[in-house]
């Protein structure tokens, strides 16, 4: 039996992270630890600066879990630095309310929880869904629990993680599965700057939700034609092509 690390950044009341904890059970002993609150577009972070706390909790159905005071990366981190014994042979993350699709995956803490356990050399997956807080996400876990299995079996090659996008199922099941490069988030943010009672200005990065750029074959073409996107994402973010380019710069420090 295999065991699965449980982690989201929407933090531990979540219904998507407590309906991929039990759906999870059918492939493997299941370990919940996630974040006290929530951490939406935390990017990826390590706590350095202060001690990180985790407290038993129990959810809904009974079952036992942990809750941290870190963010989603830590709670990956704590349970491979030792707090899990023996450490997880799977991470997967979520299930996010939204979507993480294209450019967002550098915002994602859910993303960056799953990015986490890869660094460590863990095969990972971070799970989100087109939806609001009332979203389906029993069939969602069903088939995140499918798709680990196929990844235990098959393995992932060291360094990669799958970043899964579902559509919203209350609307029907998907139209398919399509493996999917990342596409294009045309973000719409606003600043909004306002002053408090001292007169002081303050600023909050306001705006509409993000849109995507439809192109064929990837994630956000995917999920517009209501189909699972699975984009395989590297840790190396090296553009190996254009390096020949810079050597030619003949660069010297003088």
């Amino acid at each position: 039996m295999i065991r699965v690390l449980v982690t989201n950044d929407d933090g531990i009341s979540s219904l998507g992270l407590r309906a991929l904890a039990v759906a999870l059970r059918e492939v493997g002993e299941v370990t919940t630890l996630a974040p006290d609150h929530n951490w939406s577009a935390s990017g990826h972070n390590k706590t350095m600066h202060k001690p990180l706390r985790i407290d038993p909790v129990t959810l809904p159905d009974g079952s036992p879990a942990h809750v941290s005071s870190g963010s989603p990366s830590d709670c990956v981190a704590l349970a491979l630095l030792g707090f899990m014994s023996p450490p997880p042979d799977l991470v997967i993350s979520g299930i996010n309310i939204g979507a993480n699709l294209g450019s967002d995956v550098h915002y994602s803490g859910t993303v960056a929880a799953a990015r986490e356990a890869v660094i460590y050399g863990l095969p990972a997956i971070s799970v989100s869904m087109e939806s609001d807080e009332q979203g389906d996400f029993l069939a969602a876990a069903q088939f995140v629990a499918r798709l680990a299995k196929k990844v235990m079996e098959n393995g992932l090659p060291r360094g990669i993680l799958l970043n899964v996008n579902l559509p919203d199922l209350r609307d029907g099941p998907p139209s398919g599965v399509e493996i999917t490069r990342l596409g294009k988030r045309v973000y719409q943010d606003v600043l909004v700057e306002r002053q408090d009672p001292r007169g002081r200005n303050y600023y909050w990065i306001g705006g509409e939700r993000p849109v995507g750029v439809s192109e064929e074959g990837a994630d956000v073409w995917a999920l517009e034609k209501r189909r699972i996107s699975i984009t395989p994402l590297h840790l190396d973010l090296t553009f190996g092509q254009i390096i020949p380019r810079l050597q030619g710069w003949s660069l010297s420090y003088f």
